[in-house]
């Protein structure tokens, strides 16, 4: 048995049950195969099923997550829909009977205006307005509101965490994102941005009604940089995994915005690995959300 204070101990997840919406790809698939790694059950979820069960039978195998590791299990959930909600709820409570940690990660890009402010009033201000205001809702909804209506699915599972084996608080975890929190645009792609502005705020509030004593369910957010994934890159390989931008390119691109990034290159899954696991693991961490970016929010923040 490992000291208390080794990192094998602050830091297991072993046997723990946990769900990672938009676990099939990108950065949900590197929080799944943490997770995995470090012993627990984790569903995937996500609405392409082929997608899934791909993530699952590659990076869940033992070869993957070692001999000690957990697993990596398949559940199709629309997080945009609340019966594809109901039903996966329904599964893990029949399967496991509780839930340790929820990951809000699923998120979209949706739309940006064609032309830029460097074109003027009339061309900027058309461009702006013919983007779909459909769009603009699919962002909210994918990336804001959701979060509300899973974790209000799973609060009676994630509230059984405290008495499950595992005995500790039921938590969740927000993928947010340091561009809801940048004084730039990034190229204007505001329907992108205030939505995840609006998942920061959430993480925050949800933290605070969720500490009530009646719940005590910790709720905090990561906020990834540019880490590779279908959104920041295009498309996935056939392992469903998202090749990095050449470091050159990404120090280029960050220039051109006036970031700093001392790394000097786009994130990996171990940048992730560590901070998800610690605010899955610590009893101690309410409301925060966790900048993982290499730097480029401390350069081009929001804050006035």
């Amino acid at each position: 048995m490992s000291p208390p204070l080794a990192a094998a101990s602050l830091l297991t997840v072993k046997n723990w049950v946990v769900v990672v919406t938009g676990g099939g790809t990108g950065i949900g698939l590197m929080y799944a195969q943490a997770l995995a790694a470090n012993g627990a059950k984790v569903y995937i979820t996500g609405r392409r099923q082929e997608v899934l069960e791909k993530s699952s039978r590659i990076h869940g195998s033992s070869d993957k997550i070692g001999s000690a590791g957990g697993q990596i299990v398949p559940l199709v959930m629309d997080v945009t829909n609340k019966d594809s909600i109901k039903s996966a709820v329904k599964h893990i409570a029949e399967t496991d009977g509780y839930l340790n940690v929820l990951v809000n990660n699923a998120g979209v890009w949706t739309t940006k205006p064609e032309a830029g402010p460097e074109d003027g009033p009339e061309k900027f201000g058309s461009s702006m307005f013919d983007q779909s205001i459909d769009l603009w809702q699919q962002a909210f909804l994918v990336n804001a509101t959701s979060i509300y209506f899973v974790t209000a699915a799973f609060l009676p599972l994630l509230a059984k965490s405290i008495s499950s084996p595992i005995g500790k608080m039921g938590s969740v975890i927000n993928t947010t994102s340091n561009s809801g929190q940048l004084r730039m645009s990034e190229s204007s792609q505001l329907a992108y941005n205030v939505s995840k502005a609006a998942s920061v705020h959430m993480t925050r509030q949800l933290a605070f009604d969720l500490s009530h004593e009646n719940i005590k369910i910790r709720v905090n957010g990561i906020a990834p940089g540019w880490f590779p994934s279908e959104m920041t890159t295009g498309g996935s390989n056939e392992n469903n995994e998202s090749t990095a931008q050449e470091d050159s390119a990404f120090q280029q691109e960050m220039r051109s915005i006036g970031a700093r990034v001392p790394p000097g290159r786009m994130g990996k899954a171990e940048d992730l690995a560590s901070g998800l696991l610690m605010l899955a693991t610590n009893d101690y961490i309410w409301g925060m959300n966790l900048v993982i970016d290499g730097g480029i929010l401390q350069s081009v923040a929001g804050n006035i």
